[in-house]
Order: structure tokens, then C-alpha cells, then sequence
């Protein structure tokens, strides 16, 4: 039975996340800021009439929204310019879902949502109801969703061989490096070839520039929006280049602009030990001494295991191998969610005897408690789009990846100082960008949106994939923001599967009300 690979951007993204070298970086994510950060004019031309005055044509939602919708969901498309600078050339359609006001006689206009990633639809979780806001947000506004550009229905980018992933066995040498470069080279080329003129432009400031025509078109004088992971990045980019037309913004488990890739990458390495910790000591706690007696013991053990498995991978039966790359994913992954604690135990104790299917069985026992077995055809094409719409975002937003194989092992080698159990993981997650064959236009710099109104920025105390520190960070930036922490680890705080009636009624006061908590508040839970 082959094993599973796992991307950590993509389980991340899953969850709504993003980061971003992961999607915990993704995960915290490795976004850059508009081109005014190179010293570029960002202005764009006046965009046509065809543009802010098309009207929504809102019916019943399609298959290739949501199988099964809410009652009162509908969905229209929305046409926007691929390239802003030439708004007169080609176009693509916006998937977008509307469901409207509870109260209509006190409505307050539109609130956009956007989940994350990048690579996450958003039209898909309000016409569902997977997302629904608070309450009283619930009550007064219209909830649209949107799938972004080459995402979701939105004229989905096209990868016939994949996006460029990390290599199952992670490179020590030039030669292996040389070759991982070549193979992700060629199936960069290939998402080029198929993908067309729209992959150039899966930016994060032509994003923006969408939610100003869907602003418009919506008939709202100002975007209020709320905008998870990747998302609360989206919203920092509106904010800069529209700082006049912000309302009521919430960003929740936030994305620090002013973090290039390799520094996102060099947190989540430190994210993942801290987790990897964690669970040590749990181990310790319990008196469970399987994989060894104290924490440093059992850090030294699989530390060891993965230089071996750089040696020689275990091999199943069937030819599949199980190989450092694979271990580090799987850690990374697993440590990060306590309810992955047991099996991942039972999973490593079996590879550590040299079963090689071990984490075949912790994938199965995964879907099992999640509810699992087999997704549906929407579901496979969701992941398989994130998946490949991911490094399209992420690799024109940032400049910083290493660009050479040389560069990528001087780097890996780096990172291993700081961890030799995730850091080579996390540097060789960055091939995708280091062979993208677009160029990058962003850069990482910190946001200020001078002109904009005060802003709600929302964060689990512990949220492996993006940290607390960046939610701080950010609150550094923008001088006239709030903090909301809600104590716990999770990610998205706001209107979650895990509700939170405090943090829901703080954030809904100021959505409904515009008023915001003190500079820094805490929420129980």
C-alpha cells in the first residue's frame, strides 16, 4: 500500500488556514506587500463602466458551488479585469454567494468573507452555512462569499503534473538537489503552459483590487469584511491601497506582511519544535516511556530516525518508501493537534521496528475521526486546487525564496541548525517558489494604511499556524487596531466550529455597533 504524502500548506489550508511556506507559517504566511513597497506606482487605470456598474445576476447555487445549500442561498458571477494595468484586455469571472439579512428592516449592508490559504473558495462556506458569522453579524448583514481568482469556480489555475513539492527524500547533496530543481522546475512549467495569462496575476493586490469591483457592484459604500489566515493578509492589502473605503474589518489569526518566506519558515520551525515539546512532555507525564524515558531522550530517538531514514528509507512491501521528508510532514502535522497525540505514538513505535506502513494506519484511524472516508468529487477537486492555487499566490507575493539548488542547500543546511528534525522539511517547502516561472511582485513590509478607520484583529492565545506573534506584530503596525485573544490553541477564533460566546458577542459589537474592545482583550475561551 503506497503512503500518503501530506502537505502541511495543504492540510493547513484545509483547515481555513495559511500560512504559507506551510500553511501554518501557511500556516503563518510568507506574504509580501504591494508593489509601492519596491518603490513601484501601484495605480491603476479607471477601471470601465462594464466593471462597477455590472449588475449581480443572483439564482439558485450551482454543483460547482455546494452540493447542499442553505435556504435563501444564491449565487451570481462578478467579471473583473486579469491584469489591472490593462483593464481593456482579457477578463475572468467571480464565483460569489450571497446569503442575505435576517433583519432586512436594520440591514447594514454587505459583509465579505474570505477563509484563507490561499487557495480557500469562500463561496462554497457561506452558501453551505459552514460559515455564518456571529449572531447579531448574522442578523443585519448579507453574507457574501467569493472564490478568488484561478481558485474554486473562479477560473481554477492548472497544474496537469501537480505544483512543485518538497522531494519525498530531502536533498544532502548537489547532484539530488540539482535533479529535485529539474523535476519541479519542468511541473512549474507545465501549471504555465495550462494555467494561461491568469496565473501572473493571482497576486494578492489584484485580489484586493476584486473586493473593491465586488464592493461596488454590491452597492456598499464601504467593504466591511472579515478575513481568516491568508484572509486577514487580503484585508491588509485592501486596507493599503483603499484605506478610504474600509468599514467594519475583522481579521482574525493573523498574517504578518512584514515576514519574508524564509522568516515565516524559520517560526514555523520554531512553532513545530515547541509542539514537538509539547507532546514530549506529555509523553513524559503520562509515563509513557515508548519511545523514551524524558523529553530530550525521546527528541535524541527521532532525531536519529530521521538521519537514518535520510540513509536508507523503510521500504514496504509494494516498493513504497517512507523517508525523512515523510516523517518530518507527518510530525510537523500531527504534534500541532493533541487528538493526533495516541496515534501518532503507536505510529512511530511501529516504524521505529521498520514497519514501513505505520503511517498508513494513522492516516486511516485520522479519517475515521474526523468523520472521514472517502471525499466527495467537489471535495477531491477543492484540495487538488488549493494544492496547485497555493504556490500561484504565495510565489508572486514573496521574493525571498532561495533560487538556485546550491542556495537551497545552504539554506536547508541552515535551518537543520535550528532543527534537525523539521528544518530541512520546512526549506525544501520553498521549491515550489525557488522554480515558480512567474516572477515574484511583492515584497514583505510592515502595513500602516494611513487613512484607514481601526481595524479588530482576532487570535487564539496558541495558534500553530499563525502565531500569536504575529497578531502582535501587526497590532504594532497599525497603530488605531484592537486585539482580541481568545485563551485556547485553534485557528479562526471567530464564528467557529468550536463557538466561543464571548468572542463571537465582542466582535459582533463591534461589526453591528463599531465599537471596539480595549487596545489588548482576552476572552476565556
Amino acid at each position: 500500500m503506497p503512503i500518503a504524502r501530506k502537505s502541511m500548506a495543504l492540510t493547513a489550508g484545509v483547515l481555513a488556514a495559511t500560512t504559507v511556506v506551510t500553511a501554518g507559517a501557511v500556516g503563518g504566511a510568507a506574504a509580501a506587500q504591494p508593489d509601492q513597497a519596491k518603490g513601484r506606482n501601484t495605480s491603476a487605470p479607471v477601471l470601465p463602466a462594464r466593471f462597477t456598474q455590472q449588475k449581480i445576476q443572483w439564482t439558485a447555487c450551482g454543483t460547482d458551488v455546494a452540493a447542499k445549500t442553505v435556504p435563501g442561498a444564491e449565487c451570481g458571477w462578478v467579471k473583473v479585469p486579469v491584469d489591472y494595468a490593462a483593464p481593456d484586455g482579457k477578463t475572468l469571472e467571480l464565483r460569489v454567494s450571497r446569503v442575505r439579512a435576517k433583519d432586512r428592516g436594520h440591514r447594514m449592508g454587505s459583509l465579505l468573507f474570505n477563509p484563507g490559504g490561499p487557495g480557500a473558495g469562500g463561496a462554497a462556506d457561506v452558501a453551505d452555512g459552514n460559515w455564518q458569522a456571529g449572531k447579531e453579524a448574522r442578523a443585519r448583514y448579507d453574507l457574501v462569499g467569493f472564490d478568488p481568482r484561478g481558485i474554486g469556480a473562479s477560473g481554477q489555475i492548472k497544474c496537469p503534473d501537480g505544483a512543485p513539492q518538497e522531494p519525498e527524500s530531502l536533498p544532502r547533496t548537489e547532484a539530488e538537489a540539482e535533479r529535485a530543481f529539474a523535476d519541479a522546475t519542468e511541473q512549474a512549467r507545465s501549471c504555465k503552459k495550462a494555467s494561461g495569462p491568469v496565473l501572473a496575476h493571482m497576486d494578492s493586490v489584484s485580489v484586493a483590487r476584486d473586493l473593491d469591483v465586488l464592493r461596488t457592484v454590491l452597492g456598499d459604500a464601504k467593504l466591511n469584511y472579515t478575513g481568516y489566515s491568508y484572509g486577514s493578509f487580503l484585508g491588509q492589502q485592501y486596507m493599503k491601497l483603499f484605506p478610504d473605503k474600509v468599514g467594519r474589518m475583522v481579521l482574525d489569526s493573523v498574517v504578518n506582511p512584514a515576514a519574508d518566506m524564509q522568516k515565516v519558515a524559520r517560526l514555523d520551525i520554531k512553532t513545530s519544535d515547541d509542539a514537538m515539546r509539547r507532546y514530549a512532555r506529555n509523553l513524559v507525564a503520562r509515563g509513557d516511556d515508548r519511545l523514551g524515558a524524558t523529553t530530550g531522550e525521546i527528541r535524541s530517538r527521532l532525531t536519529e530516525f530521521a538521519g537514518k531514514l535520510a540513509r536508507k528509507p523503510l521500504r514496504g512491501a509494494d516498493g513504497a518508501e517512507f523517508t525523512d521528508g515523510a516523517l518530518s510532514t507527518y510530525l510537523g502535522t500531527a504534534v500541532t493537534d493533541e487528538k493526533s497525540w495516541e496515534p501518532l505514538t503507536k505510529a512511530l513505535v511501529a516504524a521505529l521496528r521498520g514497519d514501513a506502513t505505520a503511517f498508513d494506519r494513522f492516516d486511516a484511524a485520522a479519517g475515521g475521526e474526523s468523520g472521514g472516508g472517502k471525499p466527495t468529487p467537489q471535495e477531491q477537486r477543492a484540495e487538488q486546487n488549493e494544492s496547485v492555487s497555493m504556490p500561484a499566490v504565495l510565489c508572486l507575493d514573496s521574493p525571498s525564496a532561495p533560487r538556485s539548488p546550491k542556495e537551497m542547500l545552504a539554506t536547508a543546511d541552515s535551518f537543520a541548525k535550528q532543527s534537525p528534525l523539521f528544518g530541512r522539511h520546512f526549506a525544501w517547502q520553498m521549491i515550489d517558489c525557488a522554480t515558480w516561472p512567474v516572477a515574484p511582485t511583492g515584497a514583505a513590509a510592515p502595513v500602516t494604511a494611513s487613512g484607514a478607520p481601526p481595524v479588530l484583529l482576532v487570535s487564539y492565545t496558541h495558534d500553530v499556524q499563525t502565531p500569536l506573534e504575529n497578531a502582535r506584530a501587526v497590532h504594532r503596525q497599525l497603530a488605531h487596531s484592537s486585539l482580541l485573544l481568545r485563551n485556547g490553541q485553534g485557528h479562526a477564533a471567530y464564528a467557529s466550529a468550536d463557538p466561543s460566546t464571548c468572542t463571537d458577542r465582542v466582535v459582533d459589537r463591534y461589526l453591528v455597533g463599531g465599537k471596539l474592545p480595549d487596545k489588548t482583550a482576552r476572552c476565556p475561551r
